[in-house]
This record gives C-alpha cells, sequence and structure tokens, in this order.
C-alpha cells in the first residue's frame, strides 16, 4: 500500500505543520524558497503580500505574512522522528543547503527531495549519490515544456531520479503507465476527493499518495473493504500542489 504524504498550504502555518505531523502520515511535504537575505523558508508561493519573495529579508516577510512563516531548519525538528521529511523545492538555488539540513534533522534514508527541475535534481546527485530523488511531473499546460510531461522518462533518467511525482491528472491519462512499465515507482499529488484517493492507494505502481487530508487517506488506506475508485463522477476542486 502506498506511503501518506501530509501536505499543508501556507495558511495554516506552523499550527498545520503540527498537525500534519500528528496525522500519522509516513510523510510530511514542506515546500521550500529562499529569501532575498539568503534564509530557506518554508512557503509555496514566489510571493507574499504582493511582493516577491527573494527580495524581501525574513523579518519583512514575516510581518507581511498572516501566520508565521517557519525557517526550514525548525520544520525539519517539528518532523524529524515523527514522519519522513518531504521536501518540495520550488526554485533553483535551494539545492545543497536543504539536503545538508535534511542529512543533520532526518539521517539520509529518511527524506526525499522532489523538484520539477531536472538539473536541482543533477546537483543533488552528483553531491549527495545517496539521497532519494523524484522529478516533479505536471506543469500548467501554458507553461513552458508543458508538453514533455506526457512523455516524461527520458527527463528523469536524465535527472537522475529515483522516482517520479505525477499530477493526479496526468497520472490517469497514460503518464502512471508508462512509468510503471519502465520500473518508475512514483508519487501522486495532490489527491483530495476520496474515489480518486481509492484507486491510487489501490495501485500497486504508486508509491506515496500526497495530499491535504492526510487522515481521510489513512482511514481508506486501512479499510480493505472499500473497493477502488475509478472516475466515479468529478474528483472535486483539487489545490495547489
Amino acid at each position: 500500500m502506498p506511503a501518506i504524504s501530509a501536505h499543508r498550504r501556507d495558511e495554516a502555518g506552523l499550527s498545520g505543520l503540527g498537525e500534519a505531523v500528528a496525522s500519522g502520515a509516513e510523510y510530511v511535504e514542506i515546500d521550500i524558497r529562499r529569501t532575498g537575505d539568503g534564509r530557506l523558508v518554508v512557503h509555496h508561493d514566489p510571493e507574499i503580500g504582493g511582493l516577491r519573495l527573494n527580495r524581501l529579508s525574513y523579518d519583512r516577510i514575516q510581518e507581511l505574512a498572516t501566520r508565521p512563516v517557519p525557517l526550514v531548519g525548525d520544520a525539519m525538528k517539528i518532523i524529524a522522528g515523527r514522519a519522513q521529511g518531504h521536501l518540495d523545492l520550488k526554485e533553483r538555488g535551494c539545492e545543497h543547503e536543504t539536503v545538508a539540513l535534511a542529512m543533520e534533522a532526518f539521517g539520509p534514508a529518511n527524506f526525499v527531495v522532489t523538484t520539477g527541475e531536472v538539473t536541482s535534481l543533477m546537483e543533488i546527485k552528483k553531491s549527495f549519490p545517496g539521497v532519494r530523488t523524484a522529478l516533479s511531473v505536471g506543469r500548467s499546460l501554458w507553461q513552458r515544456g508543458a508538453a514533455h510531461d506526457f512523455a516524461p522518462l527520458r527527463l528523469i533518467r536524465r535527472a537522475g531520479a529515483d522516482m517520479v511525482a505525477l499530477n493526479h491528472r496526468l497520472a490517469r491519462v497514460g503518464v502512471l503507465r508508462q512509468c510503471g512499465r519502465a520500473g518508475i515507482p512514483a508519487m501522486i499529488w495532490t489527491v483530495n476527493a476520496e474515489p480518486v484517493m481509492r484507486r491510487f492507494l489501490c495501485d500497486p505502481r504508486v508509491a506515496v499518495l500526497i495530499t491535504d487530508y492526510p487522515e481521510t487517506a489513512l482511514r481508506l488506506r486501512g479499510d480493505r473493504s472499500v473497493p477502488p475508485g475509478r472516475d466515479e463522477g468529478r474528483p472535486g476542486t483539487q489545490p495547489r500542489d
């Protein structure tokens, strides 16, 4: 059965991170960016208060945020010992410091790094060959290179990634099948609708299911009497990755 990775949106702040850890999920995901004064922080979007995060000091970010923005090192300390780290790099330039912090907090076997940047994964594998990585696949159709997401095997191999992190919609249109045939385990994001959870929780090609609702996913995973969902009806509104 797939492991569960608990994802929390920025609005949840530190309390949301604590809830994710307490959920019982095997992984807790944090989104990582760098501030203008060089600090690594847990934040999904490139902006805060309409201003670019990478041009603001950490103190200014705290003033603009509606809830405290955790430093990555502090977030790792909350997670370590209770769950494995799922570290999603949202931009270039965070690779080496993130992995060094994770090695100290989790140990080399207790975290995975995901990102859509092939060169980032290549850098990580060069400096930290034993670290588990996954190439994130699932850009919006208007983004450059989105067409490659429908046939990602070449990029996954170029990155040296151990797994692929697939958008759930791509997974359902043949990309998961491609990766499964190539022997590449998949992490599926971000799955919040119960019928879609059921489908992927029963799929042997899926190593990790990423969700904002880890308690629901854990309940469904433990209920072996529930048959796998197909695509009954609309899967519901899905939030940001």
